[in-house]
């Protein structure tokens, strides 16, 4: 979720530039024609008549200038950086920008068409434009992370002198929005409970694990003091199991899913390895059509999810609710509110304790199909998987996606598997490849496998045909508990 939003502000921010180049072009027209013309140039050239002869600059200057910071890195995702390092980016792309617009003024011959002042001034202005851009935007960033808004958890991961270094850059640079869960430590030197830059030692290494399990966690960063490359093996393995990405400190791991990049956490080089796809386009495009999908569902679905509702208040007793928010764990173990209409009797969780006996499927999830707690409306409504629809709030709110990995249980979580907590890696869907493969009919292992194929095989052209499946799935009630 946080990569996503990353991305989205990437693409905003190249289109604010845009504009920002647009108003340093008229900017720079004004200041040509009312301010440096009448007092520093010659008479003849103190007018130009219209600036549509050199219109042109435009659209060149301010898109010859986003592609180079572009290229300069100046849009990079990536959390760590300098002010000085965008700074930097910032002046090189205009100087870029304006040496080839300049260039072209050069042979732009004809009188009247170009300004050559107004070719060296869009720049000027635009650089200034863009380093006050890039301060807001750092204030406003500054200020979210100081409230712990967009921020990631990161479990660290060693001992050793780097390792106070190491926190002592992470704390110097809260802009970078990194929050420290604790330490795990790989020498015998470093106790748990013990304090590094006010950080705790929680443990060591061969506990590491069930450390990662008990906490939510982001990102691990590995910075070893003692342990080999042999001992940091498991730990690697398993947060590549987990799907939690993972930065080492100059070392690497045999890999089977994640894809390592090499970067920088200044002034620290590292590898990082991510078992999850990056965000790129192709997810920008199932970001924005979740929410333009689940904003028009909603709407469209409004008159049915009035009926529904008005069917459960006619069929419940006074005071009893006609929705159901239930705690779940979505992308990498957050917790949220999952909403449904309510299928159940009120105290449906605490007769759930007397039914386990029962439970029908394998696995820490509980299924029964004439299950005593579900109301006879309710029965119908789980049937054609209508008291999912209040999840399109979930889905509008960015907590869930329309096609993704079911949202399970914290309690379900707590039981998994190393290698099932992978589908946390994941924004959780309405719908998924398991449901449209069986529903309730197949057994847990297989769900979780199901899971891991789509996170693994994931296209938008799968999330189209999922769609398309559970509609089918859906109106033929086809494995429904």
């Amino acid at each position: 979720m946080l990569e996503s939003r990353h991305y989205v502000l990437r693409q905003i921010h190249m289109g604010v530039d845009l504009l920002l180049g647009l108003a340093a072009f008229f900017l720079a027209h004004l200041l040509r024609q009312y301010v440096i013309a009448p007092w520093l140039l010659p008479e003849q050239m103190a007018y130009v008549p219209s600036w549509h002869g050199y219109a042109w600059l435009l659209a060149l200057i301010p898109a010859l200038t986003v592609v180079a910071l572009n290229l300069n890195g100046f849009y990079d995702t990536r959390r760590v950086f300098t002010r000085l390092s965008l700074s930097r980016a910032i002046l090189l792309s205009v100087i870029e920008a304006a040496a080839v617009a300049f260039v072209l003024a050069v042979f732009f011959r004809e009188e009247g068409r170009v300004s050559r002042a107004q070719t060296l001034l869009i720049p000027c202005i635009f650089y200034i434009l863009l380093e006050v851009r890039t301060t807001l935007s750092h204030a406003i960033l500054f200020r979210r992370r100081r409230a712990g808004k967009d921020c990631v958890s990161m479990m660290l991961v060693g001992s050793g002198p780097q390792l106070p270094r190491l926190i002592s850059l992470l704390q110097d640079h809260p802009l970078w929005g990194f929050q420290l869960v604790g330490i795990i430590s790989d020498s015998s030197d470093l106790p748990a409970g013990s304090n590094v830059q006010d950080v705790e030692v929680l443990g060591h290494l061969p506990e590491a694990l069930p450390l990662l399990r008990r906490y939510q966690v982001d990102e691990v960063m590995v910075a070893p003091g003692e342990a080999s490359l042999q001992a940091l093996a498991p730990l690697m393995s398993g947060c590549e199991e987990m799907g939690l990405r993972t930065h080492v400190s100059l070392n690497s791991f045999e890999h089977t899913i994640a894809r390592p990049t090499m970067g920088m956490f200044h002034p620290f080089a590292v590898a990082t390895y991510s078992p999850v796809r990056e965000m790129g386009p192709l997810l920008l495009v199932k970001y924005l059509f979740d929410r333009i999908g689940a904003a028009v569902l909603l709407i469209v679905l409004s008159p049915l999810m009035l009926a529904i509702a008005l069917a459960i208040r006619l069929t419940s007793k006074r005071g009893e609710p006609i929705f159901f928010g239930q705690r779940r764990c979505g992308l990498n173990g957050r917790l949220f509110t999952c909403w449904k209409f309510r299928s159940m009797i009120v105290d449906a969780e605490t007769v759930r304790k007397k039914l386990e006996a029962y439970n029908e499927v394998d696995g820490p999830v509980f299924k029964m199909r004439q299950d005593p707690r579900v109301t006879p409306l309710g029965r119908f409504l789980r049937k054609y998987s209508l008291d999912e629809l209040p999840q399109l709030w979930n889905v509008l709110a960015g907590d869930m996606s329309l096609v993704g990995p079911r949202p399970p249980l914290p309690e379900e979580v707590e039981h998994y598997d190393p290698w099932q907590r992978r589908r946390l890696s994941m924004r959780p869907g309405i719908t998924c490849l398991w449901q449209v493969s069986g529903r309730s009919n197949l057994p847990f292992e297989t769900w979780m496998k199901l899971d891991l194929q789509y996170i693994d095989n994931w296209s938008l052209w799968l999330d189209f045909k999922i769609l398309l499946r559970t509609i089918y799935v859906v109106l033929t009630a086809r494995g429904a508990a």
